[in-house]
């Protein structure tokens, strides 16, 4: 019986796993971030800029547009503030210029990223969370 639920753990530990990290082309994932809620995903060939400062507390677009009423619409923001223990990065989709969402990764390994350059190539992992912006858990040069 101990090797069956053992087997049985084993099981559901690699689904998991496999699910953990779904590859997604870039161009996917700007035209419909909401369709990766919840999911952690990996990205290839986006840019991380790391010679300016990315904003502690600013508004990002999030793309959406509301109506107010005759001729009137106000860009959705969302506040892209970091919690403790973590920083901002600034995130470019090569693809997609104006997509601009809120990057937060955890303050040990954002000082393992090349600090002063401007374009950095990477392959990051993230958990999307489009309320709280998007967590950042490994990435590679």
């Amino acid at each position: 019986m101990k090797k069956f639920t053992l087997f049985l753990l084993s099981v559901v530990a690699l689904a998991s796993a496999s699910k953990a990290q779904t590859p997604v082309n870039a161009l996917d994932f700007t035209n419909n971030p909401d369709k990766y809620k919840g999911m952690t995903i990996s990205i290839s060939g986006l840019e991380l800029n790391t010679s300016i400062k990315a904003p502690v507390s600013a508004n990002v677009a999030s793309g959406v547009t509301v109506s107010k009423g005759k001729g009137k619409t106000v860009a959705n923001t969302v506040r892209c503030n970091a919690p403790k223990g973590y920083k901002v990065v600034n995130v470019n989709f090569p693809n997609d210029a104006n997509f601009k969402k809120c990057f937060i990764m955890k303050n040990n390994l954002y000082s393992t990223l090349p600090i002063n350059q401007s374009a950095i190539k990477a392959t990051i992992n993230f958990k999307v969370e489009p309320k709280f912006g998007y967590t950042i858990t490994l990435f590679t040069l």
